[in-house]
């Protein structure tokens, strides 16, 4: 993610339908369970884990390829509400007994306009709130209690779960979906529907690692996981997600019902659109997807091509791109430049413009596709340690530019002395400080790296840290642990000139 700033870039991205004619009958059996018309507080039907029996590694919860969300959806779209049942199925992994559960419910963020992230310009039709409500939740098939506390929500369990059994969390909620040109929000007719959903956060051997509202960033930490998703439409309108199309179907109430399925996704992300333009083109195996308004195909074109290239240039670098697609949204959007999401990045629709800031745009294009490496493949706690993924997503970005277009690039060293990367969230205060820390202050590490290692043992760096941590959290101290490793010499007065010790 960049926000909008003289100093960083980012991104995101819409996507619209599209069937496959060849699937899996497991994929269509367990799919087809969710292929049920919305009612009011329906049940959640069954779903079949579709994750390696593997066994679980206690401390990890939860534990990515044991968890699976079947969600089935339904937009009204006269009074912009996102009616949902979520079944979520996982397993304690964590080693102990566990007698609650938190997730994030990201639209409660935006219920307040003193307590809002989104920027004022943001409201084209003055203050609109957005939130995220329960209506009903069970584990293990008895209803229990839950308690919203900002932007997350505490869900107890009716007894204590013991470690090494499933767990079953069923969830019926609604989502408000504010009138606001931002990542959760509608303009007319276009639904940028990012974190819209109830996530269920990761708990490590220190406790939950709870969302929070914060102005700056990405209030995220989440496990990968299986997604199973029914989205039920206006058929008048198109839709873009994460994943993949498996099916789309016409019901008699003039709505389409699409059958989603998205694997080892850090993320389920939707954008519902009318009147939107699809164009794809196929490169070295993925299929890259561009979707925009009006009549902008020019712009779009040159997108679709820069995406390949780009996605090309990393996975050669770092290591292969996942999924059979990646897909490129222009969505009306304030406050941010581009949003990532697996699979499917949000760009502002201003760069559909002739001529509009092509050096910015280019590079806000390589910053968001990095972070499909870096958050996407890699995760990392955004709130706690948001240099890891922005830092790493501005220098990859920076590197693009120069190996394959030539562009001469900053040195990245405007702190070459160093500062404290060491910062979460909390201890910033103001976006000046959050870029120079995240941004800035991240991408003169690698840069400062590459001083001290060359690039090729830095690419070895990141190719190690994308294998041994693929699908997974990853932290500050596990990327120094590799770099030590790799680097084959003393690296301790490098790293204290970004991680001073705390006082």
């Amino acid at each position: 993610m960049v926000k909008s700033s003289n100093n960083n870039y980012g991104c995101e991205f819409v996507q619209k339908r599209y069937t496959y004619l060849f699937m899996s009958l497991i994929v269509i059996a367990v799919l087809c369970a969710t292929a049920i018309v919305y009612k009011k507080q329906p049940p959640v039907p069954a779903v079949a884990l579709l994750a390696p029996q593997s066994p679980a590694v206690a401390g990890i919860f939860p534990a990515p390829d044991k968890t699976s969300y079947q969600m089935r959806l339904r937009l009204d779209v006269s009074n912009n509400i996102l009616y949902g049942t979520t079944l979520l199925k996982t397993q304690n992994t964590c080693g102990n007994k566990l007698d609650e559960l938190w997730f994030t419910a990201y639209p409660n963020c935006l219920q307040k306009s003193d307590t809002t992230p989104a920027p004022q310009e943001a409201y084209f039709a003055g203050f609109n709130p957005g939130w995220l409500r329960f209506n009903h939740v069970k584990v293990n098939g008895q209803e229990v209690q839950f308690f919203e506390k900002g932007v997350s929500i505490q869900v107890k369990t009716a007894s204590a779960i013991a470690a090494g059994d499933d767990i079953q969390v069923e969830i019926i909620w609604q989502a408000k979906i504010p009138r606001l040109k931002y990542r959760f929000g509608s303009n007319n007719t276009v639904y940028m529907l990012g974190n819209f959903y109830p996530a269920l956060n990761v708990l490590t051997k220190d406790g939950w690692l709870n969302s929070y509202n914060s102005v700056f960033g990405d209030p995220f930490c989440f496990q990968t996981a299986y997604y199973a998703v029914s989205l039920n439409i206006p058929n008048a309108y198109n839709m873009v997600a994460t994943g993949r199309t498996v099916s789309r179907t016409t019901e008699d109430d003039g709505r389409d019902t699409y059958l989603i399925e998205a694997r080892d996704a850090r993320d389920f992300s939707l954008l519902v659109m009318y009147d939107y333009t699809e164009i794809k083109q196929e490169i070295k195996g993925v299929t890259v997807k561009c979707y925009f308004p009006g009549q902008h195909t020019e712009v779009a074109q040159k997108v679709l091509r820069k995406s390949g290239q780009i996605l090309s240039y990393y996975a050669s670098r770092f290591g292969s791109y996942p999924y059979e697609e990646f897909k490129v949204a222009f969505v009306p959007m304030q406050g941010f430049h581009g949003m990532e999401y697996c699979g499917l990045i949000f760009l502002r629709e201003d760069f559909l413009q002739q001529g509009y800031e092509p050096e910015r745009s280019e590079f806000i294009l390589a910053h968001e596709i990095a972070h499909q490496w870096w958050y996407g493949m890699v995760g990392n706690d955004q709130l706690r340690e948001p240099w890891l993924d922005e830092g790493l997503a501005n220098w990859s970005a920076y590197k693009y530019l120069q190996e394959i277009e030539g562009k001469q690039i900053p040195s990245g060293l405007e702190y070459r002395n160093g500062m404290d990367l060491g910062k979460e969230m909390r201890d910033i205060f103001s976006s000046q400080e959050y870029y120079r820390t995240a941004y800035t202050g991240g991408e003169s590490f690698w840069f400062g790296l590459e001083k001290e290692l060359g690039n090729d043992r830095v690419i070895k760096v990141l190719r190690r840290y994308l294998a041994d941590y693929k699908n997974k959290i990853a932290t500050t101290q596990d990327l120094m642990d590799i770099i030590k490793m790799e680097a084959g010499q003393d690296m301790s007065e490098y790293i204290y000139k970004w991680f001073p010790p705390k006082p």
